[in-house]
């Protein structure tokens, strides 16, 4: 299942409202389409922070939205997340390199 959060514009003020608590998120293009799923163990704040400053690339720095869950087990529910993206388009989002 997908992250079912609310998906909110990818900018600043949002980084600055998103939890800083453990869990994955997920980014998306203008369409809404995923283009990354990521996790953290520590703060999602942080890592989403890292992909608006470009620490992480240009590809996820371009994203135009994203939503976050938390979670007790952030790994596994990337892995989760990447197997169902893989099952209906026969690959990973155009940002996930490979499968953690």
């Amino acid at each position: 299942m997908p992250i079912s959060s609310t998906i909110y514009l990818f900018n600043q003020q949002v980084v600055d409202a998103s939890p800083d608590r453990k869990g994955v998120y997920g980014l998306y293009d203008e369409d809404l389409h995923p283009i990354y799923y990521g996790m953290s163990d520590v703060s999602i704040r942080d890592r989403l922070q890292s992909h608006l400053d470009g620490n992480e690339g240009p590809c996820t720095q371009r994203a135009h939205a994203c939503n976050w869950e938390q979670c007790s087990n952030p790994a596994a529910r990337e892995r989760e997340l990447l197997t169902e993206y893989q099952l209906a388009y026969g690959r990973l989002p155009r940002c996930n390199s490979r499968m953690p």
